[in-house]
């Protein structure tokens, strides 16, 4: 394995332990158990360029890098990742109020969280949004021992911080931002969601009841959803009726379960198991074309026949899958985006 701009060979053990961490102030520690009620009360520091920060302690490893190289999230807006100082932001709307979250590695178990265009009262939400781009409050105990057996290098990169996939601040994002990936190229959703971002959104990604109001005709002629403009409307709709989904796009993690996604009009196997494995249950592979494509031009198989070789992995088949991807795409801990030319067909 040759490290990009070095032409020399190295071990996968030694490239993932050559993680890069930033350092800068601090202000409140999260611990688990922790609620945004207590949260709110922390101590929160100010700098001369009048944005609030705060520290996000975590209980895991967590690998900032290496969860923004997880999957093709980060190159739909709002999302900017600024590989030279390891910043990811995203715009956020909270409330009335519209402003940007950002994140830094600060060491294998803390984030640096800084926001612009909030107030300091907010700072509750702002972490757990924060928390929620990470899995910050996914334990990986369970996947490092049921991967250590038959693939202890992906059990080790799980331990090391890697394995989570980036989220959105918001399952609702997620869900619309994954609609939007079936059948279709990856520039089509790139554009999709920039359309959304920019109206209804107005800077920052549409709430529920911004993307209803906007209405079926619009989403399909100036946002160029074309028939996935029904089923946005429709699963949005239902959705918020079954309480499954509240007005700021939170969803009801027991209750999205893999048949309730199923009975949305619209949404087939692998939008459901791509929701599915962003709330952390990884027992299916999100199959699609680009899966598919994947695993017979790399690996010379099918998914029938890679998820029968992979049985050891159980529960963690979908994890053990983007493991393997991510090891394959990125030979580095610190992550450096490829430009817009070069950037990956699929959010896979």
């Amino acid at each position: 394995m040759v490290i990009p701009g070095h032409g020399k060979a190295v071990s996968p053990e030694s490239i993932f332990q050559r993680l890069v961490f930033m350092d800068s102030g601090l202000a409140v520690a999260r611990r688990p158990g922790m609620t945004r009620e207590t949260l709110a009360g922390a101590k929160t520091k100010r700098n001369a360029a009048g944005s609030n920060r705060a520290q996000l302690s975590l209980a895991w490893p967590v690998d900032l890098g290496l969860t923004v190289a997880s999957h093709g999230w980060v190159h739909l807006e709002p999302w900017v990742w600024e590989p030279e100082t390891g910043t990811l932001s995203h715009a956020e709307r909270i409330g009335e109020r519209l402003g940007t979250i950002a994140v830094r590695q600060r060491g294998p178990t803390a984030l640096l969280v800084s926001w612009t265009g909030f107030p300091a009262r907010a700072q509750a939400e702002i972490l757990h949004r924060a928390g929620r781009w990470v899995s910050a409050d996914w334990s990986p105990d369970a996947a490092v021992a049921a991967l250590m057996p038959s693939f202890p290098e992906e059990a080790a990169l799980v331990a090391r911080g890697g394995g989570r996939l980036l989220r959105c601040s918001t399952f609702y994002e997620d869900f619309i931002k994954t609609l939007l990936t079936v059948n279709t190229s990856w520039s089509g959703t790139c554009r999709m969601v920039t359309a959304l971002v920019a109206e209804p959104g107005g800077g920052a990604f549409p709430l529920p009841e911004m993307l209803i109001e906007y209405a079926e005709e619009r989403l399909r002629q100036i946002a160029k959803l074309g028939f996935r403009a029904p089923t946005a409307v429709a699963a949005t709709r239902r959705m918020l009726d079954d309480g499954v989904l509240d007005a700021a796009g939170h969803g009801d993690t027991e209750r999205l379960d893999h048949d309730y996604l199923l009975s949305l009009k619209g949404i087939g196997p692998y939008a459901a198991a791509h929701c599915r494995m962003l709330l952390h249950d990884f027992s299916r592979i999100p199959v699609d074309s680009v899966v598919v494509a994947h695993l017979r031009e790399r690996h010379a198989t099918t998914p029938e026949a890679f998820i029968a070789a992979r049985a050891e992995c159980g529960i963690y088949l979908g994890l053990g899958y983007r493991l393997m991807r991510l090891k394959e795409k990125f030979q580095v801990a610190q992550i450096e985006l490829p430009p817009p030319s070069q950037r990956p067909e699929s959010a896979y």
